[in-house]
């Protein structure tokens, strides 16, 4: 008996948006007297930080300071529409919206400056929160100024409002089902390596360090998008050897009559967390951000799967990887039961492991 070492990892792919009723966003935004810009948006923040990342999509596309923006989604009657914070879509699809918005806003503002400056607006740009001359930084004039002009000299009120919209597809081939367009709008990919202790006298397996490597398309706020991954990697892991999720199809007998009955990680569970970022930018999100939020607890399950073969030889294909389920696998194993069948064929791997992806899991290294 022993308490023994493996590492394994996985690799999976997600899906941004959707194409539900067009999967649409909207937002409008204002810019106040003062030059403050007040951007108002449908989107839900549960959590996720999408009011921050939207805010300083808009501060970085307009170019002012992030702490003049004062994001407003407090009722969905003033509010453009949002689809809903699903998908991965806040910072893809909804972000997007506020970005084309920011657009009009930035074009209008340059307008009221060239009348202003007597130059054209094509000649200038916007430049934390002033509008400079291309090549003439000494002709300048500041945001809040070009905004009381409109408002005090001009009678005009500075706004833009912006829309995304996922088309439709317009071809469907009848016989494979075939479109044009895929129901989503840009793919994430993601990949962890996980390092497992399990004590084969005990069956319990402990996670002692997880490798995560990201695909974001854009990290637009590099701290949000690490503590994400971050929290998803507990997610995953609570998923990997915690978490038996009601209901038990098709019996809800056992779940436990108390909150305290499920299991989550607490801080003694944790394992070290090492994570690596990588940007590869999709043509359609903004500044080429993708979504990075569902995908964030998938890849760790089947990484926790993988490992724990590495380590005792036995394929777990059930989630949470109890004690129970890996002293039965053990003892199939002795029993000269091998690998676990399904349907008459040997499975190395389930993909039902993750969680709403599309995931291969490998074991690697040797058992210690």
């Amino acid at each position: 008996m022993a308490v023994k070492t493996g590492r394994g990892f996985a690799a999976i792919e997600y899906p941004t948006g959707m194409n539900q009723n067009g999967d649409p966003s909207q937002a409008w935004i204002k810019v106040k007297p003062d030059g403050r810009i007040d951007v108002f948006a449908g989107t839900s923040d549960i959590g996720n930080g999408s009011k921050t990342i939207q805010s300083q999509i808009v501060a970085e596309t307009i170019g002012v300071p992030y702490e003049w923006i004062t994001y407003d989604n407090s009722n969905t009657d003033s509010s453009p529409v949002c689809t809903g914070t699903f998908a991965s879509r806040a910072t893809f699809v909804a972000g997007k919206a506020v970005e084309k918005a920011a657009e009009n806003v930035r074009q209008k503002i340059l307008e009221i400056a060239g009348k202003e400056l007597e130059i054209d607006p094509s000649d200038l740009e916007i430049i934390d929160g002033e509008v400079i001359a291309k090549g003439a930084p000494q002709k300048k004039i500041s945001v809040p100024d070009v905004a009381a002009a409109a408002t005090w000299g001009y009678g005009e009120l500075i706004t833009g409002t912006g829309a995304q919209l996922k088309p439709y597809a317009t071809i469907v081939e009848p016989e494979t089902g075939k479109v044009d367009l895929p129901p989503h709008s840009a793919i994430s990919y993601a990949s962890c390596a996980a390092e497992v202790e399990v004590d084969d006298e005990t069956g319990t397996v402990t996670v002692t360090r997880l490798w995560q490597c990201y695909d974001v398309g854009k990290a637009i706020n590099p701290t949000l998008v690490e503590g994400q991954i971050e929290g998803g990697a507990v997610q995953g892991l609570g998923l990997g050897i915690l978490e038996n999720c009601y209901p038990y199809y098709p019996s809800v007998e056992h779940r436990g009559g108390q909150f305290g009955a499920y299991l989550v990680p607490g801080m003694v569970d944790l394992p070290q967390i090492d994570t690596l970022i990588i940007e590869n930018p999709s043509s359609d999100g903004p500044y080429g951000a993708k979504g990075i939020g569902e995908m964030a607890n998938n890849a760790q399950p089947p990484a926790i799967a993988t490992a724990v073969f590495d380590a005792v030889g036995v394929w777990v294909t059930e989630l949470p990887i109890t004690p129970e389920r890996v002293l039965r696998a053990l003892q199939e194993k002795a029993a000269g039961g091998g690998a676990p069948k399904r349907d008459g064929k040997t499975v190395i791997f389930d993909s039902n492991l993750s969680v709403n992806t599309v995931g291969t899991g490998i074991a690697f290294g040797a058992a210690a």
